[in-house]
């Protein structure tokens, strides 16, 4: 497919209106690094409804960043869900009297809530690539990345050999699940 419409053009109205939709963005979200993410997504929204020959105006990239900073929104209530019941998981594991499960939940909860997350999903819930990577929005390899790098991370903060930390993980689940 061809460019309906010049990129120099767009590039031009890119240049002139970024820094307001940034700003603009970055008022009701809450840190500039997740406003410039949203940011990016209204320009390529804009892009695309460019291509199709529709007219960019401010008012229109206006309405495009109240939409996608909507999506944020609900994705953060989706997030925000998700971690309440990681927690709920997490205060279980908490309780439970295995010592080795124990050294577990304390390595647990020193990580980033991602790294939990992947864990949690992948060892506890025991989800495929496949479902993860449907609820964390990314494609299968990019689960299989960040499971790796959240192993790494749990290994930091074991004594005991990351494979009886996943047996200890996995045997929590069943006397809880």
């Amino acid at each position: 497919m061809t460019d309906v419409r010049s990129p120099e053009e767009f590039a031009i109205f890119y240049r002139a209106h970024y820094s307001l939709i940034l700003a603009t963005v970055g008022r009701r979200l809450s840190d500039h690094s997740t406003a410039e993410d949203v940011t990016s997504e209204v320009f390529r929204v804009a892009w695309s409804h460019y291509q199709t020959g529709s007219e960019l105006t401010l008012a229109w990239l206006y309405a495009a960043a109240r939409n996608v900073v909507g999506n944020e929104y609900r994705r953060n209530l989706r997030s925000a869900s998700l971690n309440e019941k990681v927690a709920a998981h997490a205060t279980e594991l908490l309780a439970a009297p295995d010592a080795t499960g124990a050294d577990v939940r304390r390595a647990m909860m020193k990580l980033r809530q991602a790294d939990r997350e992947i864990l949690f999903m992948a060892y506890w819930e025991d989800l495929s690539g496949n479902e993860i990577a449907e609820i964390l929005g990314c494609k299968v390899p990019t689960v299989w990345v960040r499971l790796n790098r959240a192993r790494s991370a749990l290994r930091t903060h074991l004594d005991v050999p990351l494979n009886t930390a996943v047996d200890a993980l996995r045997e929590g689940a069943a006397s809880n699940g």
